[in-house]
């Protein structure tokens, strides 16, 4: 038997190299691409619920203060010798019912949640993902409000945003949903 004295190598042709490493450059941009909506939409839950703990009370206090102004102007309104509470005895509800003028902080705090919220963390979303408005209809948000104003246990403002994003690679169709939630307590003053 005669062996030959050969050194051989193994050549790895560019057919089976390319596909791999572009299907690993892919991946590593989809991996880039979660960890920028995670931070995103991180960014916008926290501040947003932030911005809001800090500012509800003030606004609340001026709501309350604007339902006793209206209250004070609408209980002294006289036509002549027609009283308003003879007027809510004719028609059989309350003028503050009938104008729907409900401003307390209750009703304030009620008013604020998802429609009011929803669009200012969209907003900051897209702000912080350099994205179209078409990127932004994937997210959702739901709002938790406080039962009180007073500083008890349930002053707490939960704030719940999720984001589906789809993944863009061969061979594979999913899409990952990023949830980020954020609690802060209610700023109440001097209570």
């Amino acid at each position: 038997m005669h062996v030959r004295n050969e050194n051989g190598s193994i050549t790895l042709e560019a057919a089976l190299v390319l596909p791999v490493f572009m299907l690993f450059i892919v991946f590593m941009a989809s991996i880039i691409r979660i960890s920028i909506a995670e931070i995103a939409l991180n960014k916008s839950v926290n501040e947003t619920s932030k911005i809001i703990a800090t500012h509800v009370y003030p606004a609340t206090i001026l709501a309350e203060e604007a339902s006793s102004l209206v209250s004070g102007k609408l209980s002294g309104l006289t036509l002549g010798e027609i009283n308003l509470t003879d007027v809510e005895e004719l028609v059989g509800t309350s003028m503050r019912e009938f104008l729907d003028l409900d401003v307390s902080g209750a009703n304030f705090l009620s008013d604020l949640g998802t429609s009011a919220i929803s669009p200012i963390i969209k907003d900051k979303f897209a702000e912080n993902m350099n994205a179209d408005s078409g990127s932004i209809d994937n997210l959702t948000v739901e709002v938790e409000m406080p039962g009180s104003l007073n500083g008890g246990e349930d002053s707490y403002l939960g704030i719940t945003a999720s984001y589906d994003l789809d993944l863009i690679v061969p061979f594979v169709e999913k899409t990952i949903t990023i949830k980020k939630q954020a609690y802060e307590r209610l700023w109440v003053g001097g209570y």
